[in-house]
């Protein structure tokens, strides 16, 4: 029994510690005026390792004694190591993305947007939503990294999901951008509307949904929009958003497109229109 007491207080005076510590750093980057960058690298490194013990740590104690697992307390602090791990993931993402290489290939939008939707199927199975795509007839082809241009679209179609209530559909639609979208970016391209019937979102959130940080939802780290703006934007393309209060919200992404040529490839896989 008495080792049990002195498992639990010793972890309990680690996490004391690491909130200490986390306010400290905290503190720091907020005073910090140069080398931002550096000091940002640095606390993320620091936090990881840390948070990697603690991690390891508790799960040996979970092991030991199982009968903790039923404590409410025990639940908060998993949830908190959880929150604090996919905070430390996504900072990392935002990081690397500052200065972003893509692996660009030659594809057919039609067919990867598919393999998207039928890899998210399983998160609208069982309840009462609803995941579409509808495809044009002819391919969408461009060259373009595809498995970043997956993680923007996994991401729209989550959020999209999360913002339905107990009901509702998270749509795509693959189109040919027009003359005005063709304008904003300067050259042809497609364009893929990722559609929710949700709850939307209001004037101020809006104006604040790419800011990174920003996020209302639960658990949110409110760096998944500006990461993907920032992979659309070095594809030389945009991603917008149009919503109305209790009709919906539309992420619009426009994509360049690969123009035709003596020597163009055709892409292996083409696109039609399906139902997810």
């Amino acid at each position: 029994m008495d080792h049990k007491k002195n498992c639990v207080n010793e972890l309990l005076l680690e996490i004391k510690r690491l909130r200490a510590e986390n306010k400290n750093l905290t503190t720091l980057l907020e005073r910090s005026e140069t080398g931002i960058e550096t000091s940002l690298s640095a606390i993320s490194h620091e936090l990881r390792n840390t948070l990697t013990l603690l991690v390891g740590s508790a799960r040996f104690l979970e092991q030991d004694h199982p009968e903790i697992i039923s404590n409410q307390s025990w639940h908060s602090l998993w949830t908190d190591l959880l929150h604090m791990q996919t905070f430390l993931m996504d900072l990392s993402s935002f990081r690397s993305m500052q200065n972003i290489a893509l692996s660009k290939r030659l594809c057919d939008l039609n067919f990867l947007l598919q393999e998207i939707c039928r890899d998210c199927q399983p998160l609208f199975d069982g309840i009462h939503k609803n995941l579409i795509i509808l495809c044009p007839q002819t391919p969408m082809v461009l060259y373009a990294d595809d498995r970043k241009l997956t993680h923007v679209f996994t991401n729209l179609i989550k959020n999209g999901m999360e913002a339905l209530e107990d009901t509702g559909t998270v749509s795509l639609r693959i189109r040919d951008a027009s003359k005005k979208e063709r304008i904003s970016i300067g050259q042809d391209a497609v364009a893929v509307e990722v559609k929710d019937t949700g709850i939307g979102l209001s004037m101020e959130q809006l104006n604040k949904i790419f800011e990174p940080f920003y996020s209302e939802k639960s658990g949110g780290t409110g760096l998944g929009l500006p990461i993907a703006r920032t992979i659309i934007k070095a594809h030389s393309g945009q991603l917008t958003v149009t919503s109305n209060p209790g009709k919906g919200t539309v992420f619009t992404v426009l994509l360049p497109k690969l123009l035709p040529g003596p020597n163009s490839a055709q892409p292996p896989h083409l696109g039609k229109e399906t139902t997810a």
